[in-house]
């Protein structure tokens, strides 16, 4: 359910993101001698604001978007045929304006992407697109409720053919949680199983399913506060070589975490190298790297966290590097395309059905109810990561070419461009009334998608 913190953490984020778009419009109108009329953050009857240089800036009642008004800009209303207003203004100016509140989105996601890639960011030495879908260590369920083991190659969920793991994370995180249905190849034997739905109350950090990807090595790169790892001695830089412990003994990546899923409450043997390189941060690769070390034995007792049983360290291999600004705005280009590849292929799986609808849109609620865990845990770093995620979701999809939307907007300067005339001012008012409907109706679904994830209609039906 929301928190108390949801409210006022979704109302800055909104904030914000309808401050820097509308923003962009407003600039642009400015820069090319367009009078504006009205800047608004929200929508509804002015509550406060002041006027200037023939500009109202308010806010009003209705915090869910904002809009900037321009003299001329409807086609059906009066007009003057002032230089200053909109529709005298050449089709390029329009189209530039129209571009730049969901500019300004995009370059929001860039510049703070841009800016934790300069002050420092882990960086992950496993690309998710070149491993292989086969299935490692299994510590928790659904997994274990379903059968899976450790050396299954995963081929297909819900009969879409996956090739690696980052194709497998968004296939079981889009998939409807009643349709977990995988393909596995076990001993190039053909098995088919069902995944349940993950719990509600794990970490959303990590992959809710019950099982990862295997590793060459069993090293610790990073031990959690107050965990038995760190009372019993683990440091980050440590290679577990061995555990022995419950009637079974592991040498590699999947036996060890296979193990301690398996021995909640039973002391386990850990054979450990500790480097003689005192690892930091910058130098923990290094550390690795070097052969000498020595030999140490801890006692570490599993407990269950969250409804996995662990010790509590990291062995996933991360670096923490930054970069100078030129390198740091490259970073952040490439991870902002990733993103919205990764968008567009979510809105082709949705219209094919190959995604969950429910499970892959979000609207004020669910935007509220993520800001507020998310300003839950007080770190601004996971604020802005939010704030620059959406930001750059709100600037793609205002360029989709919906009417009434920026990128309708833009697709018809650019029709009536390319063949040398204006629309009728009937056939623009009949885009403009089909483009409102249409909102209207993709955010009444999308408001009652979220109201539905809070609330079992089902089971408050059939009582």
């Amino acid at each position: 359910m929301i928190d108390a913190y949801a409210i006022p953490a979704f109302i800055v984020v909104i904030g914000i993101l309808v401050f820097v778009h509308e923003f962009g419009h407003f600039a642009t109108a400015k820069l090319l001698k367009i009078r504006v009329l009205t800047f608004s953050l929200g929508f509804g009857p002015r509550l406060i604001g002041f006027k200037r240089g023939g500009t109202d800036y308010r806010l009003s009642y209705f915090p869910l978007g904002g809009y900037v008004k321009m003299a001329g800009e409807i086609p059906d209303e009066e007009r003057k045929g002032d230089p200053d207003e909109f529709l005298s203004h050449p089709k390029w100016h329009r189209f530039l304006v129209a571009l730049s509140g969901p500019f300004m989105n995009i370059l929001l996601a860039v510049v703070i992407t841009t800016s934790f890639h300069m002050i420092g960011v882990n960086v992950s030495q496993v690309s998710k697109e070149e491993i292989p879908p086969i299935v490692g260590p299994v510590t928790a369920d659904p997994a274990k409720r379903a059968g899976l083991q450790s050396g299954d190659e995963i081929v297909a969920v819900r009969k879409k053919s996956i090739k690696n793991w980052e194709q497998l994370e968004m296939a079981l995180e889009t998939a409807p949680r009643d349709a977990l249905n995988i393909e596995v190849r076990r001993n190039n034997q053909p098995i088919s199983l069902h995944l349940d739905a993950p719990a509600t109350d794990q970490d959303e950090d990590s992959f809710p399913y019950g099982f990862s990807y295997t590793l060459p090595k069993t090293r610790v790169y990073g031990v959690a506060d107050n965990s038995p790892a760190q009372q019993a001695g683990l440091k980050m830089g440590d290679e577990i070589l061995s555990v022995n412990g419950n009637g079974r003994t592991g040498t590699n990546y999947d036996q060890i975490r296979n193990i301690i899923s398996d021995s909640k409450g039973i002391p386990l043997d850990f054979e450990i190298r500790r480097p003689d390189i005192a690892p930091t941060k910058e130098n923990l690769l290094k550390s690795f790297e070097s052969q000498n070390g020595k030999i140490i034995h801890l006692k570490i007792t599993p407990i269950e966290e969250r409804k996995r049983v662990i010790i509590g360290f990291s062995p996933e291999p991360s670096e923490f590097l930054s970069y100078g600004l030129i390198d740091a705005f490259a970073k952040s280009i490439q991870y902002n395309y990733k993103q919205s590849t990764q968008l567009f292929k979510l809105i082709g799986d949705i219209l094919n059905g190959s995604a969950d609808v429910r499970r892959s849109l979000s609207g004020p609620i669910g935007i509220a109810k993520i800001s507020g865990k998310v300003a839950r845990t007080l770190d601004l770093r996971k604020y802005l990561f939010l704030l620059a995620f959406i930001s750059l979701q709100l600037g793609i999809l205002n360029l989709l070419p919906i009417p009434i939307m920026d990128g309708g907007v833009i697709l018809l300067l650019i029709i009536e461009g390319l063949l040398r005339r204006d629309l009728s001012l009937k056939l623009k008012e009949k885009i403009v009334q089909v483009g409102f409907v249409f909102i209207v109706l993709l955010m009444g679904f999308i408001i009652f998608n979220d109201i539905a994830k809070e609330i079992n209609f089902g089971r408050l039906f059939h009582r």
